[in-house]
């Protein structure tokens, strides 16, 4: 009785605006995780190693697991970001510039280095869940593809969803040629899947440790958008992961069919490397500098797809969905260019199948850069995304369409990445907003922390999200009012797929 009433004094101290705990600590294996306190009883434990540091001998090898340790760990602090270019802070600094912000306000990471298998957890505070059920836990896996990005990015920060009573995780994993490269001199010891097989180590990890921060271990949910949603996608498909995952949350993943890198032809060509400079042990010397520099030069803005085809056939629930104007931020300006543009679209199909896309695209009004974003949207992650649903409407699918466009003129539509600072509840003081944007991620905090806790979306006070079924294919479009409605494009989706 004592102990009931204490944990119910401290559930009340927690609902309290602004309460802040001591530093939390938690146990991992002889470890004492020291943590950051938060406000409303939310904590954070930042730069945990979850394998040992890939370098040297161990650079493109699988990872490996962490020898034993002993003692206290300062876990107030973000681990370095993996190593990558410059792309994802010039992603954001021309969205802040669109946004009419002053893009130089925006920084990259602030460490950056080859030991960079670490991750975050966010959590209320652990000392209630130390009996009992855990609460629902949300793996975050970032994009960027694969190419750049790190998981303590400001929009991932876990805070405000750990606060709607679910325990959230984000990874840092392997990039570029140092996470999907495979190469003959390496042997076996590099299969092109080193940055996938970084998060199925994280994946153990959390498995293995996350009762102690208050989840439950047979409770886990995977989301992530872009190459993120790509790897989730394939990790379902990995017999690796089996088993480390409950449910799918895959936000504007590219899943067409032909996406998949191979490393083994591609690594000779992005490094140049002479014939005497390919060996094991001069691969492992180069700097990690020179190997980023040299697929700068050699593969710029390449989406390093994992070398593992994602798998339809998933066995657990997924809620899938794709922003409207995914491409329109990448289209080239000048109408010779979108004009080849499409026509690249368009290669591949029969000459009368062609035609009568290009028929639907020419009935709908807009431009012609309208046109192109249609199709290349549509191809890349519309239709995708309903094949995946389609796929997995046995075990429980839902779709949605993100439609909500930020006030101001800034241009870029429902864009590529717009719906993860509604995800986060972290919009950026640059992003304009109103209040339907900040109702707008309350709400669509509910529906993924639903869905997180028991495969289902739906709650009180949400608008109906429908299940997915492939005969009336509806998707909740998410805009300044959510509701459900046709999937947009399903004429055009139907001409695309599949390629004859």
């Amino acid at each position: 009785m004592l102990r009931l009433f204490l944990l119910l004094t401290f559930a009340a101290l927690l609902a309290e605006p602004g309460f802040v705990l001591a530093a939390p600590v938690v146990r991992v294996g002889q470890q004492l995780m020291v943590g950051a306190a938060e406000q409303d009883g939310v904590a954070s434990f930042r730069g945990l190693a979850y394998a040992r540091p890939p370098v040297g001998a161990l650079r493109w090898k699988a990872p490996q697991p962490l020898p034993k340790r002993h003692g206290r760990v300062d876990a107030t602090r973000f681990g370095p970001a993996c190593p990558q270019s410059d792309g994802n802070t010039r992603w954001y600094r021309n969205v802040a510039k669109a946004m009419g912000a002053v893009p130089e306000q925006i920084a990259g990471p602030e460490r950056m280095d080859e030991d960079c298998l670490y991750l975050n957890v966010w959590t209320a505070d652990p000392r209630l869940s130390t009996r009992g059920k855990g609460r629902p836990v949300m793996v975050w896996i970032h994009g960027g593809s694969n190419e750049n990005g790190y998981g303590h990015e400001p929009n991932y920060r876990g805070a405000q969803l750990a606060r709607q009573g679910v325990v959230v995780v984000s990874l840092n994993y392997r990039l570029g040629l140092l996470g999907f490269f495979a190469h003959p001199a390496l042997g076996r010891d590099a299969s092109g899947q080193q940055g996938l097989l970084d998060q199925v180590a994280a994946l153990r990890w959390i498995k293995a440790h996350i009762s102690g921060f208050g989840g439950d271990p047979v409770n886990i949910t995977l989301f992530g958008e872009s190459a993120g949603g790509t790897n989730i996608a394939a990790l379902a498909a990995m017999p690796e992961a089996r088993g480390l995952f409950a449910r799918l949350i895959i936000q504007s993943g590219y899943l067409a069919p032909d996406g998949v890198l191979r490393a083994e032809a591609a690594a000779r060509f992005a490094l140049g490397l002479t014939a005497e400079d390919e060996t094991a042990a001069s691969l492992r010397a180069m700097p990690w500098q020179s190997i980023v520099a040299l697929q700068q030069a050699k593969l710029p803005g390449h989406f390093y797809a994992p070398v593992a085809k994602w798998s339809p056939r998933l066995a657990v629930p997924i809620l899938i969905g794709s922003n409207a104007a995914e491409y329109l931020m990448y289209l080239p300006k000048d109408e010779a260019g979108q004009v080849a543009g499409l026509q690249a679209e368009l290669a591949g199909y029969a000459p009368e199948r062609a035609a009568r896309i290009t028929s639907l695209l020419d009935r709908k009004p807009g431009s012609l850069a309208e046109r192109l974003e249609a199709i290349s949207s549509a191809k890349a992650f519309h239709c995708p995304s309903a094949r995946a649903a389609d796929a997995a409407a046995g075990p429980r699918a839902f779709v949605y369409r993100f439609e909500r466009v930020r006030p101001g003129p800034h241009g870029l539509g429902a864009y590529h990445g717009a719906e993860i600072p509604y995800v986060f509840n972290t919009a950026d003081s640059w992003l304009t907003s109103d209040a339907a944007d900040r109702n707008l991620a309350q709400t669509m905090q509910a529906y993924w922390v639903n869905f997180a806790r028991s495969g289902d979306p739906n709650g009180p006070g949400l608008p109906v999200w429908p299940r997915w079924e492939k005969a009336s294919a509806i998707v909740l479009a998410l805009g300044e009012t959510p509701s459900a409605k046709p999937m947009p494009q399903a004429e055009l989706c139907a001409l695309l797929n599949p390629v004859p």
